[in-house]
């Protein structure tokens, strides 16, 4: 083990030991997400995830993942309760089940053929749910509510220039980053063209449906994790996120785009829809990869983008 690991391990045993029970078995690390480091440990004979992560946003994740469960979990749509959220030294933390199966992204790629069906069909119940216990539309909060008065309000403001959050004080990076203001203005326009065949439609849209965040047993899928970038909109935005990162190698089947319209193409303005959307997420991308100083991400969908 390395010396952080061991660290997290003393942590996660003695947040278990607080929360959950003394009864502990061995602390297994996980394949944590892009800022997560998770461990798995049975504790009084259940098993439990137990996340840290010293994001300034992590504790809104967490409990967004929280209230995915209370509002959305069903049979047809499994997600791990949370059992404690938290501080614990500079990190928050969660506490929650640790669902059946294995992700899709350590499965094989005909272990992920056999789940797509599944995985479809979990896709719909998430456009499908619920939502009515809150309002608002795009990013929501821990209380549920999303922040915008409109889907369409929610899109546009991907130009304004955020007071707080990941991206606060974004526009510094057009002067002192690789952020191409001309590129991000085009293709906002191009967003704002189309804009006009989007629904003011209120769905749950997960938003960060990749193979890593997903589970599955056999053809079943049996767990859907992370709902820290969930939102309110028209659901076809997340069937947009698929066919737009399949291009990613090995975030999504390599031939997305082309599963996806056979499902789904059918719907009105699907093209527009569906370029709108990409326009969106592509400019979310490009503000993501400056953040993380990955210029060569950057530009390959910058590339994506200006060929739309």
């Amino acid at each position: 083990m390395t010396p952080l690991l061991e660290d997290d391990a003393a942590r996660v045993r003695e947040l278990l030991r607080e929360h959950v029970s003394t009864e502990l078995g061995e602390v297994q690390q996980l394949t944590g997400g892009f800022f997560s480091r998770a461990y798995a440990v049975t504790a009084g004979g259940d098993d439990y995830v137990v996340r840290l992560n010293n994001a300034a946003h992590a504790a809104e994740g967490f409990a967004k993942d929280a209230y995915a469960f209370q509002h959305f979990a069903s049979a047809s749509l499994p997600i791990p309760r949370t059992f404690a959220i938290g501080v614990s030294g500079d990190d928050a933390f969660s506490i929650s089940q640790r669902m059946p199966g294995r992700m899709l992204e350590a499965c094989s790629p005909e272990e992920r053929r056999r789940a797509l069906p599944a995985l479809l069909d979990t896709l719909d119940v998430i456009g499908q749910a619920d939502v009515s216990a809150s309002r608002g539309y795009g990013d929501w909060s821990i209380d549920g509510n999303g922040r915008h008065l409109s889907w369409h309000g929610y899109l546009t403001a991907i130009v304004e220039n955020d007071e707080d959050g990941y991206y606060a004080n974004w526009h510094a990076m057009y002067e002192n980053s690789f952020l191409e203001r001309d590129v991000y203005e085009v293709v906002y326009r191009r967003m704002l063209e189309l804009l006009p065949h989007c629904p003011e439609e209120r769905g749950l849209i997960h938003n960060d449906y990749w193979f890593m965040n997903v589970l599955a047993e056999g053809e079943r899928i049996s767990g859907v994790i992370d709902w820290a970038n969930a939102l309110y909109g028209d659901p076809l935005y997340d069937v947009a996120r698929l066919s737009w990162g399949s291009a990613a190698e090995g975030w999504w089947y390599a031939d997305g785009a082309e599963l996806l319209r056979a499902r789904y193409g059918h719907l009105p303005d699907y093209d527009e829809r569906i370029t709108c959307y990409a326009c969106h997420i592509g400019l979310d991308d490009l503000r993501f990869y400056v953040q993380t100083d990955n210029r060569t991400q950057y530009e390959f969908f910058r590339d994506r983008l200006l060929a739309l």
